[in-house]
């Protein structure tokens, strides 16, 4: 039997207790297959993404990448996923270190690894001191 390369059960998300983002989601996606998420502006499709990812911890449910628990091992199941962005990805909201955060946990590493690695990249830039500007 295969295993599927994306499967979501029963996950709930919201956020701050009382505003629901998603509820009772759940589908596969097999090896191989071609899969669209489609919905208005406020769907959740966001939601379901940084959930798939490991950014956002569900309310409810699992989602696993190739058989791997994101919350249990989130290094085992981000290796298996590819993450590519249609626009420009970069926050205006956040500061240098918390996009480079975001980036570094997309691909399941480390917040103590990821902030070793940020400080040398900004500090081998001469760019360190700018770490907390938007």
């Amino acid at each position: 039997m295969t295993v599927p390369a994306l499967e979501v059960e029963g996950l709930r998300h919201s956020y701050g207790g009382n505003r629901l983002a998603l509820e009772d989601v759940g589908f596969r996606v097999m090896p191989g297959a071609f899969t669209c998420l489609l919905g208005p502006n406020g769907a959740g499709k966001s939601t379901l993404f940084a959930l798939a990812t490991g950014l956002l911890r569900p309310t409810a449910g699992r989602v696993r990448i190739h058989g791997h628990d994101i919350a249990q091992a989130p290094g085992d199941a981000l290796a298996h996923l590819g993450v590519v962005f249609q626009q420009p990805t970069l926050d205006l909201d956040l500061t240098v270190v918390q996009n480079l955060r975001y980036f570094a946990a997309l691909h399941g590493i480390g917040r103590r690894e990821a902030d070793r690695r940020i400080e040398a990249e900004l500090t081998r830039l001469s760019l360190f001191e700018r770490r907390a500007e938007k």
